[in-house]
C-alpha cells in the first residue's frame, strides 16, 4: 500500500467520512491490483465489443450498462477508465453516477488492507481475486469488504475470516472486550423479485440506445405476468426496434412460451435531478426508468426515453429475506448473540416493500428474533440506485432485538 492510498484509507476509517470524488485517479488502479490484468484486459474487450451494438459511453458510465450477467467491477472500472480520458482534456467533466460506485468499493478495499494487512498473503489476495473476478461471487465479496469497513468506522477491532476460503466463521468483533460474530449474506439481483435491476437496466439501456440512433424519444410499456428471464430481454428489444405496439394499442408477443403485451408512443418532455422522480412515478410502473441528456439550458435533462414494467405479480420478497436470515440464524447457533448482516445487490428503495404483510418490517422481524438468543440484530443494506435523482448511497438500517443485547454504545441501535 503506497503513501497515497494509506492516507485515503485513514480518511476513510472517519465515522460518515467522505472521499473527494477525484481520489478515482488513485484509486482505480489500487482496485486493478486486486485483479488478474489479463482477465480485466479481456473482459473490458468483451464489454467494449457487446456495447458497440447494445449501449453507448453515456449510458456506462452513469449506469454501468452491461448485458446481463456481465462482472459489475470490470463495468465500473471501464467507466472511470472513460472518465479519466475525458477529464485530461476537460477537467470540467464531472465523475458520471456509475463511475462514482468504484470509489466505494475501493475505500473498503482501502481500510481491508490498511487494518488486516498482514492477513492478505498471497493465498488470502489469490482468493479475493478469485472471488472479485467471478460475476456473482463478486456481490459476496464485497458485501463482506464493506462490512468489515462499516464496523471498523464503528471502532470496533475486526477480525475478517473471509480471507481464507471455506471458513465457517466471517467477520468476528471485539467491542468492549465482547465477541460479536458477523454472518454476511448477500442477495443476487432479483432475488425476491420479478425482474432485477440490474437486468432492467440491461433492457431499458439497449431500448434508449435504440431510440436515440433512430433519432426517437419513446415511451415504453411493457406489461408482463410472469419473471422476465435474461433470455426475453434480446427478445423484447428487437421487436420494440421494429416497432411493435407504436402508435396502436398494446401489440400481443410471444418468446419461448412467455407472452408480453407492449406499447410505444412519442415522448416530449424535460426533467431535473430532484424532480425525475415523481417524473417517473406519474406512470406508476411496477419498475422504470428515465433516461435523458443534458438540455442546451445546462439545467435540465430532455427526455430520450422512458421504460417501465407493468405487472401485477405475486412477488415473495420477504421468502428471500427469510431464508438468509435463516441461513446465517444456523450459523450463529451455540454462539454468542451475533449479526445476520444483509446485502441487496439490486438498490432497496425501501425495506418496507420486503415485509410478508401490512404490519412494519421492524414488528416482524422483532418478533422473529425473540426466541432466538444467538441473533441480536440484523443488518439490512443495498446498492445505490445509479439512476438520476436516487440516493446514490444505498440504504442501511439496523433491526434489533429487545432488549438491547450488545454492549450499550455498540452501534446506533435507535433506528428501528
Amino acid at each position: 500500500m503506497n503513501e497515497e492510498i494509506r492516507s485515503i484509507a485513514e480518511h476513510c476509517l472517519k465515522p460518515k467520512s467522505g472521499v473527494h470524488e477525484l481520489a478515482l485517479l488513485k484509486l482505480r488502479p489500487y482496485v486493478e491490483s486486486f485483479l488478474d490484468a489479463t482477465w480485466l484486459n479481456t473482459e473490458l474487450k468483451k464489454y467494449e465489443t457487446w456495447a458497440l451494438k447494445n449501449s453507448d459511453p453515456s449510458l456506462q458510465r452513469a449506469l454501468l450498462h452491461t448485458p446481463p450477467g456481465f462482472n459489475m467491477l470490470a463495468a465500473s472500472i471501464w467507466a472511470a477508465r472513460d472518465w479519466e480520458r475525458i477529464y485530461k482534456d476537460d477537467p470540467s467533466f464531472r465523475i458520471p453516477t456509475g463511475s462514482k460506485w468504484l470509489v466505494n468499493i475501493a475505500c473498503s478495499l482501502a481500510v481491508l488492507e490498511l487494518k488486516a494487512g498482514q492477513l492478505l498473503d498471497q493465498q488470502a489476495r489469490n482468493y479475493l481475486r478469485k472471488r472479485l473476478q467471478h460475476s456473482e461471487n463478486l456481490w459476496g465479496a464485497l458485501h463482506e469488504i464493506q462490512t468489515f469497513a462499516f464496523f471498523v468506522r464503528q471502532g470496533a477491532e475486526v477480525q475478517p475470516h473471509f480471507l481464507k476460503e471455506a471458513n465457517p466463521e466471517e467477520i468476528t468483533l471485539r467491542w468492549r472486550g465482547v465477541d460479536i460474530p458477523v454472518q454476511c449474506k448477500a442477495k443476487l439481483p432479483g432475488s425476491g423479485r420479478v425482474i432485477s435491476q440490474r437486468v432492467f437496466t440491461s433492457l431499458a439501456g439497449s431500448i434508449a440506445r435504440d431510440a436515440r440512433t433512430k433519432k426517437r424519444k419513446l415511451v415504453v410499456i411493457i406489461w408482463s405476468t410472469d419473471k422476465i428471464r435474461n433470455e426475453d430481454i434480446e427478445f423484447l428489444r428487437r421487436e420494440i426496434s421494429r416497432g411493435i405496439g407504436l402508435g396502436m394499442g398494446p401489440a400481443l408477443v410471444t418468446n419461448n412460451g412467455r407472452t408480453f403485451a407492449v406499447r410505444s408512443q412519442g415522448l416530449s418532455g424535460q426533467f431535473t435531478v430532484k424532480t425525475v422522480r415523481d417524473y417517473l412515478s406519474s406512470f406508476d410502473f411496477h419498475v422504470g426508468m428515465v433516461i435523458g441528456e443534458p438540455a442546451p439550458n445546462g439545467n435540465t435533462y430532455d427526455a430520450i426515453a422512458i421504460v417501465g414494467i407493468k405487472a401485477d405479480l405475486r412477488e415473495r420478497p420477504w421468502n428471500s429475506l427469510l431464508s438468509s436470515i435463516e441461513k446465517g440464524a444456523r450459523q450463529l447457533k451455540g454462539g454468542a448473540a451475533g449479526v445476520i448482516a444483509i446485502h441487496y445487490a439490486d438498490p432497496i428503495n425501501d425495506f418496507e416493500t420486503l415485509r410478508p404483510n401490512t404490519r412494519p418490517l421492524a414488528v416482524t422481524l422483532g418478533e422473529l428474533l425473540s426466541p432466538r438468543p444467538h441473533i441480536g440484530a440484523v443488518i439490512l443494506t443495498s446498492e445505490p440506485d445509479l439512476q438520476p435523482g436516487a440516493d446514490d448511497k444505498g440504504r442501511v438500517r439496523i433491526y434489533h432485538k429487545k432488549p438491547w443485547p450488545f454492549p450499550e454504545d455498540f452501534l446506533v441501535h435507535n433506528d428501528s
